[in-house]
């Protein structure tokens, strides 16, 4: 300890980012104990609502959220397992439902005529699918009442390269700013409304697992005609099945 009292490097965050995610894990469980007493002396009173079943999901979030950074802060103790791209997709979409469901048609998922199979972190792909698509709704928000939000699952063939594409029709990104969209810290909108940490984070994740996150190029075969905006999120197949 130093003799002002302080102590010295406590805010090096190599240290103190695993340690704030120890700290959490406990009040998290305790949060959901607690709802578990809940559900166990309401029945479905309380299960059968829809705000609960949100609430729930969230916990749920919190604690993959937590196993994620974990992943990034522990380089080498990662599990790669083969996943269903189409359901890890629909699990992103559902944590978001209460943001989409006001966009009635003007919001598309399509999943493919076929299962994709996936290798890698379910979890990774769920926070990058999140990340992608919450700031597709976020750019749509300000566009007017016609902008559309899709997104869709391409490939699953086999041997095929399995991609999450996640289009909007929202003001779309400057130029001038499209190579920094992946820096840590940037971030195009106000600090009420982010921390630029999202996509670098994504991007991290994903790479971890032989992934991949990048803005789509406006000249992108597979791109929608309609789109001003389209990221995608490039999964591994799993071993064996590669072109």
């Amino acid at each position: 300890m130093a003799s002002n009292g302080t102590w010295h490097g406590i805010l090096d965050a190599e240290l103190l980012a695993p340690a704030l995610l120890h700290e959490l894990k406990q009040p998290l469980t305790g949060v959901d104990a607690a709802a578990a007493l809940l559900e166990r002396a309401l029945g479905t009173l309380l299960t059968g609502r829809e705000e609960w079943q949100l609430l729930r999901q969230q916990v749920v979030r919190l604690a993959e959220v937590m196993g994620e950074y974990d992943v990034l802060f522990h380089a080498g103790e990662a599990h790669e397992a083969p996943f269903e791209v189409g359901a890890v997709v629909a699990r992103a979409v559902q944590l978001l439902a209460h943001r989409i469901r006001p966009l009635a048609r003007r919001f598309v998922l399509a999943q493919g005529e076929q299962p994709a199979q996936g290798f890698g972190s379910a979890a990774a792909v769920v926070h990058a699918a999140t990340n992608v698509l919450g700031n597709a709704l976020d750019a749509i928000e300000g566009a007017g009442r016609d902008a559309r939000v899709a997104v869709r699952v391409l490939g699953g063939g086999p041997g095929a390269q399995v991609q999450v594409r996640v289009s909007d029709e929202g003001p779309g990104i400057p130029e001038a700013v499209r190579a920094r969209l992946f820096e840590p810290r940037f971030s195009t909108k106000p600090p009420e409304r982010g921390n630029g940490l999202g996509l670098h984070l994504s991007r991290q994740l994903m790479a971890r697992f032989g992934g991949e996150v990048f803005l789509v190029d406006r000249e992108d075969p597979s791109r929608l005609p309609w789109a001003v905006t389209e990221f995608c999120i490039r999964i591994p197949s799993p071993p064996g099945r590669a072109p």
